[in-house]
């Protein structure tokens, strides 16, 4: 479906909802449920999503409209909140929409609201859909437990935990994972809570259940893993003997895994868990693994975009296990065949699920754009470059030519590709960083000389100044601003690294390329690169910052290096960190977006939601202490008594925490309040900006349509003008139009006259014709009939010749069968008096047994006689059959015979009336 048909139809759905929220009658919810039953179909699943995605204004003010439907549940039906939750489930299968959801939307707490109103008897279909909504909108997401919607949705989940009876057990432990990772302040909650030691023994009944499914093994392990890893408790779960059952576990679900998140929640598990080395080296000795993680190779061509990012994503994790790598690269290379490589170019062409082998189906998704595929390219560059990594670094022997003919035409495609950076359909941040993952890979396969060889020949320099020449004309980093200062998607640092990198890989083939390293060396020494290499200097990344700094000790052996610009802008780099970590200090209440945007040190611990509780009290706690530590040393008062200044204290320090707790409320009700001011001003200045847009083409609108209508008027006085002149020429052939159809009736008069003759004529000269070729036809028939009378004659006399010499020939064999039947009637006769005779013997044979052997002679020459008799009596049956077969033969041949001979005499006939006809005829006309 097009863009224009998807805005009519948010257009008009919007126009329902405002009815509806204006007079909440049934016709107005009837209108906006069928517009919501078209958007669930337009939004189903493996429909694109890219039109819905928050940034376009048509969207955001559809999902701000229903969002603010569903604030009002009290006055909504239960089956329209549904639908919007359904539309809302649907759009959060795009990464984007749901971060915005939670983020932008504050989708949260309205969820929340409607379990807390509609749960409180017992568990509905509403209910659910709010539970699955919930859990796939807060993954990923940390939650602020000072919420008080967080503290309800934290005592619903542990209520319906604990209750084995309810249906919505498994949600709500899916829910649980999401909020306990990686949030230390629900980790503490739960461990503090008073039925704890209920929780825990539920968990661990649906870890150790055998009824249990698999999900709930999942979520429960990924709960205990979250909050009691490393409690002395709980050692027991994750002893070496248990962990193969739960490694058993975890890989079942993510290859049988019936959805998209439970997967997710398996893969998390996996990289959770991986973190402990123990967990490492018992993983690298399962017995089970290699088995595993073949069956999770073939996964990769059968799998879709989402799916196959989790299967990398663990891929890459196992890789960094020591020992598992080499297994992976091992399983991959097994099922690869290089002797038919000349159709990996079409299986590359064709869909991903075609391909078999796991290698040739990763390189598949590598080629793929990061507009359609989201980060499964990304992913699937890392893996091939670890494999890769292992392979070259390992010394293992490979036809590596025939890798790089497989793998080099896909780097070169994706690094020579363009970045268009004023459309919305890219996203230039993905192209960029699959842009730096190929040049990594390029940079890994170079170490092995027949893959540089044919990378020496494929590539040319021009690959390289075009990297870096869009790169120098379109970062944000020559502009020395910070990234909260623009606006749109920030990609200034993915192109500093694909500068890097670029210089990095060119440094490896200077030396095998003509004229490469004269480009490298002037492209170190240009000015316009330093802003990349202080970035790189700078950067948060390991291996950016080391690649960066052999990029400048090898520049500064050139001679116009310019060290002094390179020193002056990391200066400058740092103070401007230096001022946005100041501003988050002492600014925290800022808009969200500025807190991914701007990535403050580790001095300020602040989370994503923007708690700051810690850091801003960080001065009072350090006062206190101070106070406690010289209480404790032994601070002399003379006056006093020292527990009634410890009561004093006590009673101040109390004091704080209540002002702090107070203050720390009002902080986040504010950040509430300014994050839906944000959104609202958001979206008042998007919708402000189309409207300006719409005015300024209205304005050109309407200058075109006062200058169309200028040219029409002076068209008009022309035609005008030409009317007139028109109108005297009109006249002037009327009249001569008058006279023209006197002569033209005149002329029509004789006309008639003339064609009466004419026709006349010619009909008079067709009858003529006819009747001279009716005489011709009728001559040639009498000449062609006498001849054919002729002929027949002849043939009636041959046939009358035949037929006597047939009939003499049929008499002859009539007597001969006649005689033959004779003999033929003496045989059986004979015959018959064998059998009598053959008959006695037998009687004879059975009274004389004691004298068998004197007769056997006398019995044997009889039998030689009754088979001769019999052999000669076959022959002559065959003789007479032979003779009857000839005879109906014969009898054939006659009655064709005759019927010849009536046809020719009814050709006789008819042609003796005929010509009797004709000379009837003949006379007549002679006469």
């Amino acid at each position: 479906m097009e863009n224009m048909e998807k805005a009519s139809i948010i257009k008009t759905a919007i126009m329902a909802a405002n009815q509806y929220i204006y007079s909440k009658n049934n016709s107005n919810m009837i209108l906006f449920q069928h517009q919501l039953d078209v958007l669930l179909g337009i939004t189903s699943r493996g429909s694109d999503l890219k039109f819905f995605h928050p940034r376009n204004l048509l969207p955001t003010e559809c999902l701000t409209v229903i969002i603010d439907i569903m604030r009002e549940t009290g006055e909504i039906k239960p089956s329209l909140i549904i639908k919007c939750l359904q539309l809302l489930r649907n759009l959060a299968a795009d990464k984007d929409i749901r971060e915005s959801l939670h983020e932008s939307f504050n989708l949260t707490p309205v969820l929340v609201d409607i379990i807390k109103h509609t749960c409180s008897s017992a568990v509905n279909s509403l209910c659910m859909e709010s539970l699955h909504l919930l859990q796939r909108i807060t993954y990923g997401h940390k939650m602020v437990l000072q919420e008080s919607y967080v503290q309800d949705l934290l005592d619903f989940i542990i209520q319906h935990i604990t209750d084995p009876a309810e249906d919505c057990t498994q949600v709500c432990l899916g829910l649980l994972v999401n909020l306990c990772k990686d949030n230390f302040a629900v980790q503490t909650h739960l461990k503090n809570l008073e039925n704890s030691k209920r929780l825990k023994r539920t968990l661990l009944k649906h870890i150790s259940g055998s009824e249990s499914n698999l999900d709930f093994i999942i979520y429960s392990i990924s709960v205990v893993t979250s909050v009691w890893l490393h409690d002395q408790e709980y050692d027991m779960v994750f002893k070496p003997s248990n962990l193969n059952p739960m490694f058993q576990s975890i890989f079942n679900i993510i290859l049988k895994g019936e959805t998209g998140m439970s997967r997710r929640y398996g893969v998390d598990l996996f990289k959770e868990i991986l973190k402990d080395g123990q967990i490492q080296s018992t993983l690298s000795k399962f017995s089970h693994l290699s088995a595993y993680i073949d069956a999770i190779l073939k996964l990769i061509p059968a799998s879709s975009t989402e799916t196959v990012v989790m299967i990398f994503e663990l891929l890459l994790c196992f890789c960094s296990i020591e020992g598992v790598r080499s297994r992976i690269s091992r399983s991959v290379l097994s099922t690869l065949d290089f002797n038919g490589r000349q159709q990996f170019s079409d299986m590359l062409i064709g869909p991903v699920n075609q391909v078999k082998e796991p290698l040739l189906a990763t390189v598949h998704w590598a080629q793929q754009s990061p507009d359609t595929h989201d980060e499964a390219p990304l992913y699937a560059l890392d893996f091939l470059t670890e494999i890769y990594e292992e392979l070259i670094y390992s010394n293992t022997r490979v036809k590596y030519s025939a890798h790089a003919d497989l793998i080099l035409p896909v780097l070169l495609s994706s690094l020579s590709s363009e970045i268009d950076i004023d459309t919305d359909l890219c996203v230039p941040r993905k192209h960029c960083k699959k842009k730096v993952k190929s040049l990594q890979l390029l940079s890994v396969l170079s170490g092995e000389d027949d893959i540089r060889k044919k990378m020496v020949a494929m590539l040319s320099p021009s690959v390289y100044t075009q990297l870096l020449d869009f790169q120098l004309i379109n970062n944000r980093v020559t502009l020395h601003v910070s990234k909260v200062s623009l606006g749109g998607e920030d990609w200034s640092e993915e192109g500093v690294h694909i500068v890097i990198f670029c210089m990095e890989l060119m440094s490896k083939l200077r030396k095998y390329m003509p004229n490469l390293d004269g480009l490298f060396c002037s492209l170190l020494q240009d000015n316009k690169l330093v802003p990349f290499l202080s970035a790189g200097l700078t950067s948060a990344d390991r291996t950016v910052v080391q690649t960066a700094l052999q990029l400048f000790t090898f520049g500064t052996s050139l001679d116009a290096f310019p060290t002094v610009l390179i020193g002056d802008s990391m200066a400058s780099c740092n103070a401007r960190k230096r001022e946005m970590t100041e501003n988050v200090g002492s600014t925290p209440l800022t808009l969200g977006s500025t807190f991914k945007s701007m990535q403050p040190p580790v001095s300020l611990s602040h989370n994503h939601n923007g708690d700051f509780s810690r850091s801003s009290n960080s001065d009072q706690d350090a006062s206190v202490q101070s106070i406690i530590e010289k209480m404790q040393t032994g601070l002399e008062v003379k006056d006093i008594n020292r527990s009634e200044i410890i009561d004093i204290y006590e009673h101040k320090i109390q004091a704080f925490q209540t002002k702090e707790n107070h203050l720390q409320d009002l902080l986040d009700a504010k950040t509430l309040a300014l994050s839906q001011a944000d959104r609202l001003i958001a979206q008042y200045r998007s919708r402000r900006a189309q409207y300006e847009a719409e005015a300024h083409k209205m304005r050109k609108l309407l200058k075109d349509s006062e200058l169309q209508s200028e040219e029409h008027r002076e068209r008009l006085n022309d035609i005008m003008l030409q009317k007139e002149k028109l109108s005297v020429e009109l006249e002037q052939l009327s009249q001569e139009y008058q006279k023209l159809e006197h002569i033209s009736e005149e002329h029509q008069h004789l006309s008639a006259a003339y064609s009466d003759i004419t026709d006349r004529y010619e009909s008079s000269q067709k009858t003529l014709l006819s009747l001279k070729q009716e005489l011709k036809t009728l001559t040639e028939m009498h000449e062609i009939l006498q001849k054919h009378n002729e002929s027949l004659k002849q043939q009636h006399d041959l046939a009358s010749e035949q037929l006597s010499k047939l009939q003499e020939e049929r008499k002859q064999l009539s007597k001969q069968l006649k005689e033959k039947e004779t003999k033929l009637h003496e045989l059986t006769k004979t015959h018959s008096k064998l059998e009598s005779k053959y008959e006695k013997a037998e009687k004879e044979r059975a009274e004389l047994e004691t004298g068998l052997d004197k007769m056997r002679d006398t019995l044997n020459k009889t039998e030689q006689t009754r088979k001769q008799f019999q052999q000669q009596v076959s022959s002559l049956e065959l003789v007479c059959k032979q003779h009857e077969a000839d005879l109906l033969s014969k009898d054939e041949q006659i009655k064709e015979l005759s019927t010849q001979l009536e046809k020719h005499t009814q050709i006789a006939a008819l042609i003796h009336s005929l010509s009797s006809g004709k000379s009837e005829s003949g006379a007549s006309v002679a006469k």
